[in-house]
């Protein structure tokens, strides 16, 4: 939940709600947000309640304040819960929510794992481009735009150039590698450095030149790039069925951390709001 607070320009329309008893012991905290990389008709609630709180009613109280403040545009609300609380999985399905896919949080030390720069073959190119001006910038958004066969992209959350724009923030250091295969955009990988962890947000491969080790290419040259930023780990997450960049993050030595439930609530089916 740090990530708003931290980055607040990333999300918009931020409510935020804490609960506390008569000696202002806290019990909970709530969020309301809307991320500026979500579908227009999305937004997020997030509601956390201690252990030691849990079973008193706090969390519907904070969902009961928040709802209202949702943005009237919001037509599909989303949440997550960790795979490992199955009593919060229990409890956000009773207010609504279902499963929309199990991501996968890994992480890579970069110190225990150092990274070196990747060996190309013929006719490919590694490209650095932390400020995404590109002079073909139309050729490598439609590379980035046919590379999405994610399921995230399944759900509305496609990327472009511009969101990746927005996620950069004040004190974050941008890392984007593209591939070229003959000049042609053929892949990207894009995240950002922020107090010595860089966070992977996407990366992706065109299909038309899938098969020749790309992905492995430009997630390296990101790290090669992230350590030159101060970078000592390296996290990203995944679909839990999308077998392909797993596979990929294991063998560059990435280790599952978590995983998430993410939800989505139909607000226009649900009478109740």
């Amino acid at each position: 939940m740090a990530w708003p607070f931290e980055s607040p320009e990333v999300f918009t329309h931020l409510v935020v709600a804490v609960a506390r008893d008569d000696d202002e012991h806290l019990l909970g905290v709530g969020l309301s947000l809307r991320p500026t990389f979500a579908p227009p008709d999305r937004s997020m609630l997030r509601v956390v309640v201690p252990r030691d709180h849990e079973g008193h009613g706090v969390g519907s109280a904070l969902r009961r304040f928040l709802l209202p403040h949702v943005p009237d545009t919001t037509r599909r609300l989303g949440g997550g819960v960790y795979d490992d609380e199955p009593r919060s999985l229990e409890i956000v399905r009773h207010w609504g929510f279902g499963v929309e896919e199990h991501a996968i949080d890994s992480a890579l030390d970069l110190v225990e794992h150092p990274p070196e720069a990747p060996v190309v073959p013929a006719g490919v190119d590694l490209e650095e481009v932390p400020d995404l001006e590109f002079d073909d910038e139309g050729a490598v958004e439609a590379m980035l735009r046919a590379s999405q066969t994610n399921p995230e992209a399944a759900v509305g959350f496609v990327m472009t150039l511009e969101k990746f724009r927005t996620m950069t923030t004040n004190g974050d250091i941008p890392i984007c590698v593209v591939a070229r295969v003959d000049g042609t955009p053929a892949g990207i990988s894009y995240g950002t450095v922020s107090a010595g962890e860089l966070f992977i947000a996407y990366s992706g491969i065109d299909p038309t030149f899938r098969g020749r080790g790309l992905m492995r290419l430009v997630k390296q040259q990101a790290h090669v790039a992230a350590t030159g930023a101060g970078a000592t780990k390296a996290r990203t997450n995944n679909e839990e069925h999308n077998a392909g960049i797993r596979r990929i993050n294991a063998e560059l030595g990435y280790v599952v951390q978590s995983g998430v439930y993410r939800l989505v609530q139909d607000l226009a089916a649900d009478a109740s709001r």
